[in-house]
């Protein structure tokens, strides 16, 4: 069931409602010991008119010292408890929010920008911890004097406390309805902010690109409009935001003067002590702050609800892909493999047709067909990137929507048609967090023709290998990739366009060792190249979504059909090239 955004926040602060309850006490202490002074400042003018000693001066201030030491040393504590919470939750909802990231799948980050993530699990974020820290703790501040002060001023004098409160709920209904405006308005920043961070994450990662393209100068005013977007719609908020404050110390000071004026012809009148007025007037000035702050933290509250309202549809974003056992139970699988009629589509686009496929445990399977011809969504289906209907795919003759996702990935390993390795060792990119001995490590990268590379380093396996590989060539960062998927002793293995920035002779010597070591695993593989795929058990060639012709490599080259072409064209350019 989807929460709400105000759901969620609650679930926690109640996490830690020890050190909340504990951060409303400092806080009620704090004002207590604030409302002291005042007192005790009335007490002394009144007694200055009836004539006092020296030493009852001097004890009325020792009592206004020691009030305002304890008041804080609770203001100390209060910030204690209430910002270092707000600072927990932050980070708790920090973790919470990246392991539910981790949890979507393919689908979701196909249509989310990775910018729009990045943009609320940092600034949206931030927005939210400053409204459950700063706001609440002012918020609460602000309940609690204005309660103390409200029932000391009545004692002091209620005709000057009604005069005085008059101009309040104005302050109130003006900073409801601007706040309203400032929670549409911070919510279109974000989205702004969000495809700035877009921008700068596409071109950081395209960089490359750019440079060789000489396009520097359009990204730059690109990213121009897109900022000047941004900061004209910052302005827009401010405007509005800007008014609160003036329009909180007008009423303020009009309030002010009024007490200054009626309760001035009190005194006059002797119907009213100067010591009274004084205490009075300071209770005022005491509500000055957080009447004020009452404003900054409706903005702070508009604004931390929007970014949580982003948040939340995160939160309450939904895998489409269930896994049907829960507790990670393992399910060793074989590595048969069953396509059953299968139809898939991207949305409204149907990209595979009526595809019906046999795959023996242990066999070699090699997947042929031009651009665009549904390979690579094909073998995707398997480890279950994207949902599928029931009875279109068996494992091992079991539906694989009744096999645990988890235990399912853990024994495929895929070579990915994009290699994709993280700025760490490359011993940490083959083991990927997994506990493999470096002979293991080494083991792989020696069946994946990397070893050898690798020993050449400075660094050797202790090497980094920067932001996505970019220290090694395409061809070695294809192969950390194969060891990485070997890493694992997985049952299926699929090879999406591994080889193609491997030489011929590597990737010969590749599928050598892959023949060798492999002979338990069921292989896929995914190639442009009739040389990479004709030892293979049985050949597929897709067409348009459908499967064109199946065999192997003789069979397939007596039909004469599509095979058969690809293989004249590779023969014909291999010739070409070789004069």
């Amino acid at each position: 069931m989807n929460k709400t955004a105000s759901q969620i926040i609650r679930s926690y602060l109640y996490r830690y409602k020890s050190r909340w309850l504990w951060g409303f006490l400092t806080v009620f202490l704090s004002t207590a010991f604030s409302m002291i002074s005042p007192w005790v400042l009335r007490q002394a003018i009144n007694a200055l008119q009836e004539g006092v000693t020296t030493e009852k001066l001097v004890t009325y201030a020792i009592i206004i010292i020691v009030a305002t030491i304890i008041q804080g040393i609770f203001l100390f504590y209060m910030r204690q408890t209430m910002i270092v919470a707000s600072r927990m939750i932050e980070y708790d909802l920090r973790n919470d929010l990246f392991a539910q990231i981790l949890k979507l799948d393919r689908p979701y980050f196909d249509k989310t920008p990775t910018g729009e993530l990045m943009a609320r699990m940092t600034n949206d974020l931030d927005a939210v911890r400053n409204m459950i820290g700063p706001g609440i703790m002012y918020f609460a501040n602000t309940v609690f004097t204005f309660g103390m002060a409200f029932i000391l001023m009545i004692i002091i004098n209620v005709k000057l406390t009604v005069v005085a409160f008059l101009p309040l709920p104005f302050i109130t209904i003006t900073t409801y309805f601007l706040g309203r405006e400032v929670h549409k308005r911070y919510l279109k920043i974000q989205e702004q902010y969000a495809r700035i961070t877009t921008e700068v994450q596409e071109n950081l990662s395209g960089i490359r690109v750019i440079k060789a393209y000489v396009q520097e100068e359009n990204e730059i005013k690109r990213f121009g409009r897109l900022n000047r977007d941004y900061i004209k719609k910052n302005l827009q908020m401010v405007k509005i935001w800007g008014m609160i404050f003036p329009v909180v110390f007008g009423f303020a000071g009009l309030s002010i003067a009024l007490v200054l004026w009626i309760g001035g012809n009190q005194v006059i009148n002797k119907a009213g002590t100067l010591g009274d007025l004084v205490a009075f007037t300071a209770y005022l000035m005491l509500l000055l702050w957080p009447v004020a702050a009452l404003g900054w933290v409706i903005g702070l509250y508009q604004r931390g609800m929007a970014s949580m309202k982003r948040i939340a549809e995160i939160f309450n974003a939904n895998p489409q892909i269930p896994s049907p056992i829960e507790n990670n139970i393992k399910y060793s699988i074989s590595g048969k493999i069953e396509f059953r009629n299968l139809s898939f589509a991207y949305g409204e686009k149907t990209v595979l047709h009526d595809i019906s496929l046999m795959i023996p445990a242990g066999a070699t399977v090699a997947i042929l067909g031009h651009t665009g011809s549904g390979k690579t969504s094909l073998v995707s289906l398997i480890p279950r990137l994207y949902p599928i209907r029931r009875g279109m795919l068996f494992i091992d003759d079991k539906d694989i929507n009744d096999i645990d996702i988890f235990s399912l990935r853990s024994q495929i390993g895929l070579v990915a048609q994009e290699t994709f390795l993280f700025s760490q060792t490359i011993e940490d990119n083959i083991s990927l967090g997994r506990l493999t001995s470096k002979y293991a490590v080494g083991e792989t990268a020696s069946i994946a023709s990397i070893a050898d590379d690798i020993n050449g380093f400075p660094s050797g396996f202790k090497t980094l290998i920067g932001e996505r590989g970019i220290t090694l060539s395409g061809g070695q960062r294809q192969r950390t990739a194969l060891a990485r998927a070997l890493a694992i002793n997985p049952k299926i293995l699929i090879l999406d366009d591994a080889f193609s920035s491997v030489d011929t002779a590597t990737e010969e010597n590749i599928l050598t060792n892959l023949r060798q070591v492999m002979g338990n695993c069921t292989s896929l593989i995914i190639s442009h190249r009739v040389s990479t795929v004709k030892n293979a058990d049985l050949i597929v060639v897709l067409e348009n979504g459908r499967i064109a012709e199946s065999g192997n490599h003789d069979q397939l080259l007596q039909k004469g059909g599509l095979y058969a072409v690809l293989h004249e064209r590779q023969l014909l350019k291999q010739e070409l090239e070789a004069l």
